[in-house]
This record gives structure tokens, C-alpha cells and sequence, in this order.
């Protein structure tokens, strides 16, 4: 008999006895999502009633209201898969964009480095002097 790998829990036995600890992982999965999803809105909803009605007079809301805020400020202010982590292609493009260095143009970041050492370690010393620092030590 073969075995069944679901994230980092092998399962063994028969085809059935496998769709069967399948099926139940998922539904505990399910279960557990919902739990945390109810557990978020009720946290949500007592941070905005003790919090928000005292310092700006807000009304308080019910839990439905408190989701929906969540969901609202997400639509807002956050997410859409851009996590800040540059793992994505559209912030990569952008960070190679920044010196308009084409990929594998090792020419203009050899001039960068040549630059910098002609002329940017020189005016960063100068810089912080003018800003009543102590300049850093040569390498």
C-alpha cells in the first residue's frame, strides 16, 4: 500500500481509508478557518467598541459592521498580493527601473561603481560633516 502526503502528514492504508483522512483534513481545515474568521470579526468588533467611541465619539458596531470595515479598509488600504517582500515580478521591475540599468548591462553598473568611488564616497563625507557627524572611517 502507498501513502498520501498533505502538507507534512503522510497518510497510509487503503484508496478509501485515504479519501476518507483526505476529506476529514479538509473539513478540519474548513472548520478551523471558519473558527478564526468568527474569532477576527468578534476581536475587531471589541478593539472598535472600546477603542473608537471614546476618542472620537464613534458609534459602536455590531459584528457584521466590524467584518465589513475589515473587509472595507483591506479593498482600501491594503493587499491585492503585494506583500512588500520584492518576491513578485512587478517590484522587481521596478527596483531595476530605479538606475535604468538594463538586465545584464554590466557596463553601467561598473560606471556606478567607478562613480562611487571617484566622486560618492567623497561628497557622502562631505555631507555628513555639513550635517555635524563624525565621518565614517575609510575601508
Amino acid at each position: 500500500m502507498g501513502h498520501v502526503r498533505v502538507g507534512c502528514k503522510e497518510i497510509h492504508g487503503s484508496p478509501v481509508a485515504k479519501v476518507f483522512k483526505v476529506a476529514g483534513l479538509v473539513i478540519l481545515g474548513i472548520i478551523a478557518a471558519a473558527a478564526l474568521a468568527i474569532l477576527f470579526g468578534l476581536v475587531i468588533q471589541w478593539l472598535w467598541n472600546s477603542i473608537m467611541p471614546d476618542i472620537f465619539g464613534l458609534p459602536q458596531v455590531t459584528y457584521w459592521q466590524a467584518v465589513g470595515l475589515v473587509v472595507l479598509s483591506h479593498i482600501l488600504f491594503g493587499g491585492h498580493g503585494h506583500h512588500g517582500n520584492g518576491s513578485n515580478s512587478h517590484s522587481k521591475s521596478k527596483k531595476s527601473k530605479r538606475f535604468n540599468f538594463e538586465d545584464g548591462d554590466e557596463r553601467s553598473w561598473d560606471s556606478f561603481r567607478e562613480f562611487w568611488n571617484d566622486f560618492g564616497r567623497e561628497a557622502f563625507d562631505r555631507w555628513l560633516t555639513g550635517k555635524g557627524e563624525s565621518t565614517p572611517e575609510p575601508e
